[in-house]
């Protein structure tokens, strides 16, 4: 008997207002929620700098998916993460996400472990990448994925993808070792 996937709260309480046979159906949402939620948090991570902020940039984009005609297993990953992250760059641009100070920055300023600092400005080197660099970083060093796969789920070429690749990871490197000073 095949084991059924629980689905996330956020898609058991949401109500479909168009054909249920046109739509994605819970346990297709459920089976790429499973999968595919940190990818989807970690690319959003990358353009708000606060995984809470990118958690509910995420879950909106998982939300948008029930909404969505069917696809093909093929196309969901993709389109979440392209989903996701245009749900973070909004956040990212909203006047009161840029009256607020992340909580990283006060718990920094009282944290005095090396690798917790460390850590902190690994990301904040990450973060601060040029926008075409982050995605494919994040997906290829982070998630483990090779340059075939990332290249599939940003919609660009083997090779374009591997130059990207190979010029962020020079540039990370180069902001490392700025935010360490």
């Amino acid at each position: 008997m095949e084991k059924q996937i629980q689905a996330a709260p956020f898609v058991q309480t949401f109500a479909c207002k168009k054909e249920e046979e046109t739509l994605m159906d819970k346990q297709r949402v459920a089976e790429a929620y499973a999968e595919y939620a940190n990818t989807v948090t970690r690319a959003a991570w990358q353009y708000t700098g606060d995984i809470q902020t990118a958690q509910d940039c995420a879950e909106e984009a998982f939300l948008k998916l029930m909404t969505q005609e069917k696809m093909t297993d093929e196309h969901i990953a993709p389109w979440l993460i392209r989903t996701a992250v245009n749900i973070a760059k909004n956040v990212a641009k909203s006047h009161a996400r840029s009256r607020t100070q992340p909580l990283d920055e006060l718990a920094e300023r009282a944290s005095g472990d090396e690798q917790v600092l460390a850590q902190r400005a690994a990301a904040r080197a990450m973060l601060s990448l040029p926008a075409k660099y982050k995605l494919p970083l994040m997906l290829h060093l982070a998630e483990g994925r090779t340059i075939a796969e990332t290249a599939k789920l940003i919609g660009k070429s083997f090779n374009t993808t591997a130059s990207l690749i190979r010029r962020g990871r020079k540039l990370l490197q180069k902001a490392y070792e700025k935010e360490e000073l």
